[in-house]
Parts: structure tokens; sequence; C-alpha cells
């Protein structure tokens, strides 16, 4: 099986592409009067990042559980605290371009955020649990992605709102 990265190309113009989704909800009889943030709340919808990290992490999971392939730069161990966790197996290169594609890759960003997951949500058996599990403590967490003309706390990512909860 092939796994799609089409999405993951996004990562530079996810402003561009999420002002399409904040037009259409602005659209909606009973939500004019709402900012972005708060239609997304009430529509229960994700931020298209959001939507991209839930992603990746549902991918890790099922390269995990040998559902799909797992990709050569990954390796799954196995830690008492945090249960497994994926690392990437990636060396660096000379060139600081490289670095930056490398460190924005699928192989680096999927595996970092699979690891912040909670291991009540990771050990889960199968794969309709996990993504409701996965689902309910999203919802814990802000989604609040980058938008003109709003006072942004972070950059929206999973990384950066669990690691500043963990400060």
């Amino acid at each position: 099986m092939v796994v799609p990265y089409g999405p993951l190309t996004w990562w530079g113009k996810i402003t561009k592409v999420e002002s399409v989704q904040r037009s259409f909800t602005a659209k909606i009889q009973g939500l004019e009067g709402e900012n972005y943030w708060d239609r997304l709340a009430i529509l229960n919808l994700y931020s298209l990042q959001r939507r991209r990290e839930r992603y990746m992490i549902i991918i890790v999971w099922k390269m995990e559980h040998h559902i799909i392939p797992k990709i050569s730069s990954l390796e799954f161990k196995t830690s008492s605290r945090r249960g497994t966790v994926c690392e990437r197996l990636i060396g660096r290169s000379k060139f600081s371009s490289t670095n930056t594609t490398i460190f924005n890759s699928f192989s680096s960003v999927a595996p970092a955020l699979y690891n912040v997951v909670p291991l009540y949500v990771k050990s889960c058996s199968t794969f309709e649990i996990f993504k409701a599990k996965l689902d309910s403590w999203l919802a814990t967490i802000p989604d609040k992605p980058p938008t003109p003309g709003y006072i942004r706390h972070n950059h929206n990512s999973l990384l950066e709102w669990v690691g500043s909860a963990c400060n």
C-alpha cells in the first residue's frame, strides 16, 4: 500500500489553505458573529493543520500495528513509562536546506507527534477505539490555527500545545 504524503506539502501554505475553510464557515447561518476559532469548536471541526497532524498520528499507529507497511526510516521501541515510542533513523546533511526539508518531513514530524500522544490512547488494540480515544484527547487541546488578524499563542501544533502544558 502506498501511503499518501500529499497533505504534508502544505506546511508553508497552511494559512492560505485554512482561509478557504475560514471563509466557508463564516457563511453558515447563525455563525456570522463568531470568530473562526469559535466556529471550529461549535461545528466540531478540526483546523486543517490539526487534521493533518491527526492524520500523521493515525498513519504511525497503523504502521506500529502492521496495518500498513512501516517506513524504513522509522523504528518502534517500548518504554516502560511512555509505552511504544517511534524514532526516526534519519541522519543530517551538510546543507541547511536539506536539513530543513528533513526536519519538516513526515519521517521527522510524525514520530514526534505520535510520541506526545498519551499511553492510554496509543495502547488501544483496535483502530476504531484508537480513533475514538485520539479524538477525545484532541478535544482537550486548543485548536487555534494561525489566522490573519488573530493574536496567536503559538503555531497551533500539538507539539507546542502539549509541550507548553508540560512546562
